[in-house]
């Protein structure tokens, strides 16, 4: 019988930082909550890990499930990896997708992983996570890692000709699995031929018109399949900067709502070594004869936002601010701990979610605010970033200008001063409209006169609040 080791109690989190307050009108990142929100991630990850039957451990994406999944396991454990953090049961993970890795003599299975849905056949789904994850991890020289060399082979042998990638090979290409064979292979290898070939199937007939993508070619764009493809091309070919790109990047920015988070499931149907159950061949062309029935069906959970903002954040023309702001707004609001934080669709606490907001900030944190061409201002108490196309316009020209007067600031500061001034005026009226005499008027005003100086006197000497911890 297995024995499960009792994992340690969490450790108490300290509360969320307070907000610090933001200008009118700026694109503030508040960089205290992005740190607490990455912290609290972890927390929730180190929280949920679960020992497998048998060896090692790991996480389901649904957080709330005991037994493991591959590709639950090797997110949670990027995760770590790509915030720098420490892991104690690292090894334990790196054992449960050792022992899971599929060993075959058959060349198109050996070397990747299934899902626990594909019936045991190694798929993209899985594979493309893992392989990135064990190349980010340094893993390729550790004795007990998985076979990092034959999951890059099982990555190559299972392009489609068309040069993507379907779930495995014969599937039709669908642009969300050649993303994530191309992110793999741009860790391993970036000069394979295969790189190169996935790229050209990837930004394939992209158009002035048509700069998007959606889940194939010919479908209609999304946001979430835009913004993974454009960060799919930021890491693979890091150079590349066309017309259709900086178009696909302006699609993106109309079409991205920062206060939703394009959140959706995408469903298909796959068949083993054939075409997809719609009748069509690897290559899109028809297929002779009927269409083999689907053997399993897969769902991919996206969560859009985040990958939207990591796409923004690699725009090479520089990260829109205020669309920025707005999507990490929304996307750190509550807590990582709070279940609510976590829920994908369906309404379960997904791993997915928890993964994507933990990689975009991961990924906001270390973008370089300042590029080739900008100029630093470095002020006692803030540092300003001169873009390079502003260079010639005055620093005081580029910063927010406040009103002198705040009109409802004053009267909430000077309310008896205020008072005092509309009595006094509409009693002068009084007077030279003739409606009674200076000895009213006198008497009207002795009063205000006398609170608004004891309330002026009270402000004078009131001491001032020491600033908030």
């Amino acid at each position: 019988m297995n024995q499960r080791t009792p994992l340690p109690a969490p450790a108490p989190r300290a509360g969320p930082p307070a907000a610090a307050p933001a200008s009118p009108g700026t694109a503030a990142i508040d960089l205290a909550v992005l740190h607490a929100r990455l912290e609290e991630s972890l927390d929730v990850l180190r929280d949920t890990y679960a020992h497998a039957l048998g060896t090692g451990g790991g996480w389901y994406h649904e957080l709330t499930r005991p037994e493991p999944g591959m590709t639950a396991t090797a997110l949670g454990l990027l995760a770590f990896v790509e915030a720098g953090r420490p892991f104690e049961y690292f090894d334990e993970g790196l054992a449960f997708l050792a022992s899971r890795q599929t060993a075959s003599g058959d060349a198109l299975r050996d070397g990747g992983w299934a899902t626990k849905t594909s019936l045991g056949m190694p798929v993209v789904e899985a594979t493309g996570w893992i392989a990135r994850f064990l190349a980010r991890a340094r893993c390729d020289l550790r004795d007990d890692a998985p076979d990092l060399k034959r999951a890059y082979q099982w990555l190559l042998r299972n392009q489609n000709p068309d040069g993507g990638w379907g779930s495995l090979h014969g599937c039709r290409s669908r642009v969300w699995l050649t993303c994530l064979a191309l992110r793999a292979l741009s860790q391993l290898n970036p000069y394979d031929p295969a790189v190169d070939r996935g790229v050209e199937w990837l930004t394939a007939d992209r158009t002035a018109a048509r700069p998007a993508w959606g889940p194939t070619q010919e479908a209609a764009p999304t946001v979430t399949h835009t913004a993974f493809a454009l960060v799919t091309l930021a890491e693979a070919r890091p150079d590349l900067r066309t017309d259709r790109l900086l178009d696909a990047y302006d699609w993106l920015l109309a079409h991205l709502d920062p206060d939703d988070d394009h959140t959706w499931i995408e469903t298909y149907d796959v068949s083993p070594r054939a075409a997809a159950s719609n009748g069509t061949a690897s290559n899109g062309t028809a297929s002779n004869g009927p269409a083999p029935e689907p053997v399993w069906r897969l769902a991919l959970w996206h969560y859009g936002l985040p990958i939207a903002l990591s796409a923004l954040l690699r725009d090479p023309r520089g990260p829109h601010g205020p669309a920025v702001a707005r999507a990490f707004r929304t996307l750190v609001r509550g807590e990582a701990a709070d279940p609510r934080w976590n829920v994908g669709p369906g309404g379960r606490a997904s791993l997915w979610t928890l993964w994507w907001r933990l990689e975009t900030l991961t990924a906001l944190s270390r973008v370089p605010l300042a590029g080739s061409g900008d100029v630093l201002h470095w002020l006692p108490d803030a540092t300003v970033v001169q873009r390079a196309h502003a260079r010639g316009r005055p620093l005081a020209d580029l910063l927010p200008h406040r009103r002198l007067v705040d009109p409802v600031g004053f009267a909430r500061r000077h309310w008896a001063a205020v008072v005092l001034g509309a009595v006094c005026s509409g009693s002068v009226l009084g007077v030279a409209a003739g409606a009674w005499g200076w000895r009213d008027f006198w008497l009207s005003v002795i009063l205000p006169v006398v609170l608004t100086s004891v309330d002026e006197s009270v402000k004078r000497r009131r001491p001032p609040r020491d600033p908030p911890a």
